[in-house]
């Protein structure tokens, strides 16, 4: 395979609307608590820095389970061959460095990179403090925007944080369950039922009412819990559709988030561009088959 397209595939290039996503939201919610502008240079700059250093985490990983990969997932761009260790560990170096520099907050978004690393290269190796610290990184990232406001947080940026570093934690012992061989029921139905509650937590405590986002987050949490009382075998597929809806949940929380301090635009943007992650995600895989 020649070009881009290996090099797309190491970057999970699909996924990196959502950790931009995760930015937009927060800028929007600071600026409403605060009354500040949501985009100026700092925020764009903010916005990319995530998706740079979120890319190079996603290569990192690759690098760290080229062994594993190798068994359990041949078709990876590494165990194929289609990207070299060398290139992939470059790649990765320079995405990082380059979110950090690019950064307005450079030490905050230091302290991310520094958890990417440590995440892929030790903490997932275990459960709890892999999903600890993923779900710490995300919330992070959801926050950057408290980084200029220090120490004035804004309450409901902290708390939308805190629910969205749930929720990751929660996907990411979803996860864990999927690379089982025997995947345990119960703790596959309790890691399911956790983001759609907790993103409801979120969006009440940003709205604080019921009307918007959280009455139209209800629909999809609904039928998501459902789900859990009406599947009653948890296999490999099942799991991982269900973490593909997870992650795509991601975006999900973030647009109502933007539309709970009615910033429509926002809000319209990003649910815009969860299809469009979809559709990336799903050409990328196809293109390895071919």
């Amino acid at each position: 395979m020649a070009g881009p397209l290996p090099f797309l595939r190491l970057l999970r290039a699909g996924t990196l609307f959502s950790p931009a996503a995760d930015v937009v939201a927060g800028l929007c919610i600071a600026a409403a608590a605060t009354g500040n502008a949501v985009w100026t240079l700092d925020a764009a700059r903010a916005v990319l820095a995530s998706a740079l250093l979120y890319g190079g985490g996603m290569v990192c990983n690759d690098v760290a389970d080229r062994r594993e990969d190798a068994v359990q997932r041949p078709e990876r761009p590494l165990p194929r061959g289609d990207v070299t260790l060398p290139a992939a560990i470059a790649l990765g170096a320079a995405l990082l460095l380059g979110g950090v520099l690019l950064s307005p907050y450079r030490g905050y978004h230091g302290t991310i990179a520094l958890l990417v690393l440590a995440y892929d290269f030790a903490c997932k190796r275990r459960p709890w403090p892999g999903a600890v610290t993923m779900g710490t990184l995300r919330a992070l990232n959801l926050a950057v925007a408290s980084a200029p406001l220090y120490p004035s947080l804004p309450v409901p940026l902290l708390a939308a944080a805190v629910c969205y570093g749930g929720y990751v934690a929660a996907v990411t012992l979803l996860g864990v369950q999927e690379d089982l061989p025997a995947p345990r029921a119960r703790a596959v139905v309790a890691a399911r039922s956790a983001p759609p509650l907790l993103a409801l937590a979120g969006l009440l405590a940003v709205q604080r009412a019921l009307w918007p986002a959280p009455l139209l987050a209800a629909w999809p949490c609904l039928w998501f819990l459902w789900q859990n009382r009406t599947t009653t075998t948890w296999d490999q597929p099942a799991i991982r559709r269900s973490m593909t809806h997870l992650l795509l949940g991601t975006m999900l929380y973030t647009a109502l988030l933007c539309l709970a301090v009615a910033r429509l635009g926002e809000a319209i943007a990003i649910a815009l561009c969860i299809p469009l992650a979809r559709a990336v995600t799903r050409r990328l895989r196809l293109r390895t088959m071919s």
